[in-house]
Formats: C-alpha cells, sequence, structure tokens
C-alpha cells in the first residue's frame, strides 16, 4: 500500500513540474501581448507588427496553457482511479471501480422510497465484498422537470435537484421476501399502500423517523433497540436527509445531504493523512456492515 501511494505521489510530482513549465512558457505568450498593445498605442503606423505580437502572444498562451489543462486533467483522472482502487482493494474482495458510473436508476426506484426523476446523473460507482456481503454504492443527483411562464407568457423549463448524495445496496444471503422502510418523518410516501405502520417504544425516534413494513412482525424483528440506537447515530452523522429499505435480500441507504463525493485534489501531496477524508467515506462502507451486523446469522440463508 504505502509503495504504491509514494509511486502515485511521484507521479502526481512529475506531471506538477511539467505543467508549471508549461505555464511560465505561456507566460511569454502575456509579454507579447502586452508589447503589441504598447505598440499599436505608440506607434499606430507599425500596426501589422502590433498584430503579429498580439496573435503570437495568444497562440503562445492558447497553445502552453491547454497542454497545461489537458496534463492536468489526465492526471485528477487517473489519481482519482488508482487512489480509489487501492484503497478499496485494501478493504474489500471482488472490487470494481467506475468513476464514471452509476447504480442503475431502476434498481433505486424498486424500493419506492423516492419519486421517479426526470433526469438521472451519477458517477463514483464502486462495488465489492466485505464479510461474505455484497455492496454497490454510487453518486446520485435525480432531478425533476419545473415548467415556468415568464410575464411574457415565455415557458422556461428548469431541471432542480431533490436528492443529491450517495446510495448504498449491501446484498445478503438471505432473502426475506418481504419489506421495510425507515423513513424520516417529514419524507412523502411513495406507493407504501401495502405495507403497515410501525411505531417503537422510543418517542425520540418516532419522532425523527417513520417506518412502514410488510408485517408487524416483521418490523419487530429489525427494529430492535440497539438497532434503534445505531439508526439514530447514523442520522446525527449525515447532514440532511437518510433512508432506509430492507427489501427481500437487500438494505438499500439513501444519504440525501447535497455533497460531492470522492473528491481529490492534484495539488495535495499524497499521504494516509491526507488522504483521511476519502478513507472516512470509504470506510462507512464495512462500518454499516458491522453496525448492522448484516454478516451475522440473521442474515443468512437458514435452508
Amino acid at each position: 500500500m504505502a509503495d504504491r501511494l509514494e509511486k502515485l505521489e511521484a507521479q502526481r510530482l512529475a506531471v506538477v513540474s511539467e505543467t508549471k513549465i508549461d505555464y511560465r512558457n505561456g507566460s511569454f505568450g502575456f509579454i507579447g501581448i502586452v508589447l503589441g498593445v504598447i505598440l499599436m498605442l505608440a506607434i499606430p503606423s507599425i500596426q501589422i507588427v502590433s498584430f503579429i505580437l498580439i496573435g503570437g502572444g495568444i497562440l503562445v498562451v492558447a497553445v502552453f496553457y491547454g497542454k497545461a489543462g489537458a496534463k492536468i486533467s489526465r492526471l485528477k483522472a487517473e489519481l482519482k482511479f488508482k487512489l480509489v482502487t487501492t484503497l478499496l482493494e485494501e478493504e474489500f474482495e471482488g472490487v470494481s471501480y467506475d468513476p464514471h458510473g452509476k447504480i442503475p436508476i431502476g434498481h433505486i426506484m424498486s424500493t419506492k422510497t423516492v419519486k421517479s426523476p426526470d433526469r438521472y446523473y451519477g458517477e463514483d460507482y464502486m462495488k465489492g465484498i466485505y464479510k461474505g456481503v455484497k455492496f454497490q454504492v454510487s453518486d446520485v443527483d435525480l432531478k425533476e422537470r419545473h415548467v415556468h411562464r415568464d410575464s411574457k407568457g415565455n415557458t422556461h423549463v428548469t431541471y432542480e435537484t431533490y436528492f443529491k448524495g450517495r446510495w448504498y445496496i449491501y446484498q445478503f444471503e438471505r432473502n426475506f421476501r418481504k419489506e421495510l422502510k425507515i423513513l424520516e418523518a417529514r419524507a412523502p410516501l411513495f406507493a407504501n399502500q401495502n405495507l403497515v405502520k410501525v411505531e417503537t417504544e422510543s418517542i425520540a425516534f418516532n419522532k425523527k423517523f417513520s417506518i412502514y413494513a410488510s408485517d408487524l412482525e416483521f418490523g419487530f424483528y429489525h427494529i430492535t433497540p440497539s438497532m434503534i440506537e445505531k439508526l439514530l447515530t447514523m442520522e446525527s452523522m449525515h447532514r440532511g436527509s437518510i433512508l432506509y429499505c430492507f427489501r427481500h435480500d437487500e438494505l438499500h441507504i439513501g444519504v440525501n445531504d447535497r455533497r460531492n463525493y470522492m473528491e481529490i485534489s492534484y495539488k495535495t501531496p499524497i499521504t494516509r493523512e491526507t488522504l483521511s477524508s476519502l478513507l472516512d467515506q470509504i470506510e462507512l462502507i464495512p462500518a454499516i456492515v458491522n453496525e448492522f451486523r448484516l454478516d451475522s446469522s440473521k442474515f443468512k440463508n437458514t435452508l
């Protein structure tokens, strides 16, 4: 692990050094532009020379700044892919990471916990296995179409985000063939007609969350005092809203916190200390398995 980080840091330093040279060379173009403008104003009779200096300066700036920008874009993409893959492989089995991938919208909509979007964006798709539990994670951005009319009767269409954050899916061995939804109390309901409402003995929990289950027995099977404590802890760790859905053999967790995850700066040296934020985001994946004991006999196939 340490060797891989050192190699990535060496690669980062090499590219940053190259871009500094490109930016320095590009700065000569600004000198040419300034000289051309001065000559144009001071000696109008040699405007051709001024135009050559200005045009040449613009070309030099465009070429070298363009080269630097392209190198930085490639570096950011490569560092992100290699860093995230390295950190995932250190913790999980069967790892796959696609910076441009996302959880299929149909899989999210199958939970009926959020309304269907008019536009859906996603990125940073990860999957793997931890303690025998399969997981998928990606950033999601769900948008709703809005039509507005101005005072002149013109129609304007906008797409406004109503859910932006991260979506987790854990697949365990046992298929309960039932559902349990835990939504924040103020969250709207979506197709929960066939579910019954479950009330817990915790007043604080009932104020924060609404619980719906296929039946009361299934609801109380999962919503134990220990689970209530863990759910309240999870809720306090995140800004925005959070939802849970046990569906058949999966646990879905949607975190709507308007946050962009997995962001990496090419300017920051690569060490375990500087990667602490990225590590914390990845560590949440096994933390959910451990806290909810998704690898326990409760979620194993008993047949």
